[in-house]
């Protein structure tokens, strides 16, 4: 009997062991499975957020790399305002001045490329304070629609929107150094892009009544000669260079503050002017 007890606890031992290993192949295949599901939905979720990273990026020209040049120059009602313009000696952007009244656009970061290259993205930089309506000057200089705006051209003028004093603040863009029309906007000020190098831009604070035509164009004799030296050559006011920032990872960073600009520009107000 007692022999007969220990058979049957070496058998049932046996038995338990079996059934052991017969389990283990499914434990085995289980996990790696699981392992392989999850790098799968990781890949998944990579490819996907690219994707979408890739759709909103920045589209077209300036890009990384690129140095362009333009002009800029205020002009109030009657007369361009001179020697107004702000040295940017701690650029973040690559869309900076040098205080010669013009503005050099090399984008450090993709968060002022393409249509994110903007006159916002400038004002931003240089602090200077822009609305559809508003603009303020480094020096405090205000120049508001809303307040006494321009005197009319045409006093004796039987329309009272000629005949009284009023404002409007538009950007005028020469396209080219060769352009001699401009095109003019009225909203949306802030989106207006750079698009190509050697561009003329002018903040015209006019009367309602001027013509586009007759908003003036500034002299563009410093930009063409700029435009007509070597990048080593090219002079900077503070003789600093025009290196940018180093980004703490070397990553890509969104614009330092505010919203980004719509995707395209605001419609200019009228064809190039006559």
């Amino acid at each position: 009997m007692a022999r007969s007890a220990a058979a049957k606890k070496v058998a049932k031992a046996a038995s338990a062991g079996g059934s052991g290993r017969s389990f283990r192949p499914r434990r085995d295949i289980l996990f790696p499975a699981a392992m392989l599901l999850v790098v799968l939905l990781g890949v998944v979720l990579i490819l996907v957020a690219r994707n979408e990273r890739s759709s909103n990026a920045p589209a077209g020209p300036p890009r990384l790399g690129d140095h362009w040049h333009s002009l800029y120059a205020i002009y109030d009602c009657d007369e361009f305002i001179l020697d107004l313009y702000p040295n940017d000696v701690d650029d973040q952007s690559g869309i900076h001045t040098h205080g010669d009244g013009l503005i050099h656009i090399h984008p450090f970061h993709t968060g002022v490329t393409g249509q994110f290259a903007t006159v916002g993205a400038f004002m931003r930089e240089i602090e200077f304070e822009l609305t559809d309506s508003r603009i303020e000057l480094p020096d405090g200089t205000i120049l508001d629609e809303s307040g006494e705006g321009c005197a009319s051209p045409d006093p004796d003028s039987d329309d009272p929107d000629i005949s009284e004093p009023g404002a409007e603040l538009r950007i005028m863009r020469w396209e080219t150094l060769q352009a001699e029309k401009a095109l003019a906007f009225t909203e949306d000020l802030r989106d207006v892009r750079f698009l190509d190098d050697g561009q003329i831009f002018v903040f015209a604070f006019v009367h309602p009544s001027v013509e586009n035509a007759d908003v003036p164009r500034p002299d563009d004799a410093f930009l063409r000669a700029y435009l007509n030296l070597p990048p080593e050559d090219q002079p900077l006011i503070d003789g600093s260079t025009e290196e940018g920032p180093v980004l703490d990872d070397g990553s890509e960073t969104e614009p330092v503050e505010g919203d980004l600009p719509a995707t395209s520009e605001p419609s200019e107000t009228s064809e190039p002017a006559e």
